[in-house]
Parts: structure tokens; C-alpha cells; sequence
């Protein structure tokens, strides 16, 4: 790395053409780190960049009670530095050494491709899970579990349909509905966030919306996907009791798969810590990548009104 500072750029002066030409180069590159996805995602965002974009990092903070924090948006499971180099540790360091001290709190979610040496920052493991599209049909299904595939058979048999929609507004009111309870932190202005985030991907033809219907045309399982840098990133699923009841899920990802396989892409489950839920991505031959995240308190006391 050069002797060239980091330096904060505030949003208004961020250069999105070389901003998103260092994402779109970056081995680690993901939508979630793209300005478009950025500017709708969150309220604000501002930037650490180093060498004329060569690294890059966003910083989404926001302000409460006087205090100025960052925090990781919903719906974006990874950010931290990218660059169409591969960041050394010591890097990733400087970067996270560099975030001004007026964010008196940092919760942040790295990328895969960031580690960094012991420095003022906490950190966790966690797993986001990747299946490789590039093979054939055949011998991505040969990696799934027995459990998926009686469960794919399930729902062939009662007549469930697999289809694309654009209806926005219906797919957001079924995935509100049916993640309400298991959720309850996601309000509805982050929907209305990633509501814009789909009008622009069904537009710019990066994202598609999936859904699996009975023979009444009534919906039990659903999935937004968005694609960027030959990943593609299972952003916003759910089912409802029938769906789950009929594996409706499982019939819709192996429907996925089978129209993407060959392809140079990625399909990023976007984790999980959650026992059973990585099982169910793994029945699919998704294999675990790990990313970190970080804290940082700066604030004295217990921070309790800061939580998302």
C-alpha cells in the first residue's frame, strides 16, 4: 500500500462512477456495496478512500441524541473494504483505524474477503453460505441432501408453481406478513427501503422476484434476488404456514438453480448463525464462508437506545 492517506469523503462529494468501477473490480465486489444500492438502503452513507478509489470503504452512520454511530443497514449483510486488490490484513486495519472518532459507536459487517489484525475492535464470526452455479444441473443436484431433495418431490406433487412476478407492493405485503413475527425488528420504513432497492434492480434488470403459487394462484413461498458481480444474493425470502407445509421453498430454489446452472455465478444464501437455517441452505451443497463483524463502543455506559 502507498503512504497516501485515508480520507473521509462525505456523500455529496463521492465519486459514484469510480466509487462503483472499484466495487464492480473487487474479487469481494456485492451489490450491498454498490451507491445504487447504498442510496436507497440507508438514509446516509459518507466514504474512507484511499489512492483515487483504488480501496474503498462506506461508513453508514446515522445521528441519535447528539451522537453520531455507524451501523449495519437491514438487508445488507456485508460492507467493509473493497478494492480490485486483495486487502492485506494490515489493510483492513488502517481502514477501521481510520473511521473518525465522532462515531462513538461502530457495529459493521465485513465482507469475506476482509480480515484484520488485533487491533481497538471486538469482532464475531459469522457464516453466509455459497453455492457455485457454474456446474451443470446434474451435478449440483447430486451435492443435495437426501432431506431437500424428498422435500423438492413434495412439492412437485401438489401441483406448485414456480413463476416470476413485478407486483412490488404484493411481494413486499406477503414477505412483511409472513417475517412479522420471526422479524420484529424490521419496521416498515426498511421495507420501504428495500422497496426501492427492487423497483431499481426489476428495472436495471438485476434483480427478479420469484414466487411458488398453488393451483388458485395464491402465493406460500417468495424470494427476491439480486445479481451483481456474478453473485447472486438470496436477499428477501419467505413462506407462509401452507408453504412451509407443502416445502414450497425448496421447490423454488431448486427451480432457481436449475434456470441459472452453467452460468458464472455464485448464489450467496446470505447466512446463517442459525443452526437450522444453514442446514437448510447446506441441503443444497451451499458450502460456509465466513465474515466478521465489528464493534467498537466509544460512549460510556450501557447504549441500549442505539439498537436498530
Amino acid at each position: 500500500m502507498s503512504n497516501s492517506e485515508i480520507r473521509l469523503i462525505r456523500n455529496k462529494d463521492i465519486d459514484r462512477v469510480k466509487w462503483d468501477h472499484c466495487i464492480d473490480n473487487s474479487p469481494f465486489g456485492i451489490a450491498y456495496a454498490n451507491s445504487w444500492y447504498l442510496d436507497r438502503i440507508c438514509s446516509h452513507w459518507d466514504s474512507l478512500i484511499l489512492d483515487n478509489y483504488q480501496y474503498v470503504m462506506p461508513l453508514v452512520n446515522n445521528r441519535k441524541y447528539g451522537i453520531s454511530y455507524i451501523y449495519q443497514p437491514f438487508f445488507t449483510q456485508q460492507l467493509g473494504v473493497f478494492s480490485s486488490l486483495n486487502p492485506e490484513p494490515s489493510i483492513i486495519s488502517q481502514f477501521l483505524g481510520a473511521i473518525p472518532k465522532q462515531f462513538r459507536l461502530i457495529d459493521m459487517n465485513l465482507n469475506i474477503g476482509n480480515i484484520f489484525q488485533p487491533n481497538d475492535f471486538s469482532f464475531r464470526c459469522n457464516k453466509t453460505y455459497h453455492l457455485n452455479l457454474q456446474q451443470e444441473l446434474s451435478e449440483i443436484r447430486a451435492m443435495y441432501k437426501s432431506n431437500t431433495k424428498r422435500n423438492i418431490q413434495k412439492a412437485t406433487q401438489q401441483n406448485i408453481k414456480i413463476k416470476p412476478v413485478d407486483d412490488i407492493s404484493r411481494f413486499l405485503r406477503f414477505t412483511s406478513d409472513n417475517l412479522r413475527s420471526k422479524s420484529p425488528e424490521i419496521k416498515s420504513k426498511h421495507y420501504s427501503a428495500l422497496q426501492k432497492v427492487i423497483s431499481y434492480a426489476l428495472k436495471n434488470h438485476c434483480g427478479e422476484i420469484l414466487v411458488a403459487v398453488d393451483s388458485a394462484d395464491q402465493l406460500l413461498a417468495s424470494v427476491f434476488f439480486v445479481k451483481t458481480n456474478q453473485t447472486v444474493i438470496y436477499l428477501a425470502a419467505s413462506s407462509n404456514q401452507v408453504g412451509i407445509e407443502t416445502s414450497a421453498m425448496f421447490h423454488l430454489i431448486d427451480t432457481f438453480i436449475q434456470q441459472n446452472a452453467g452460468q458464472n455465478l455464485i448464489l450467496d444464501f446470505e447466512g446463517s448463525n442459525i443452526p437450522g437455517v444453514a442446514r437448510f441452505y447446506a441441503g443444497f451443497g451451499a458450502i460456509p464462508e465466513t465474515y466478521l463483524s465489528v464493534h467498537q463502543n466509544l460512549l460510556p455506559g450501557l447504549l441500549k437506545v442505539f439498537k436498530k
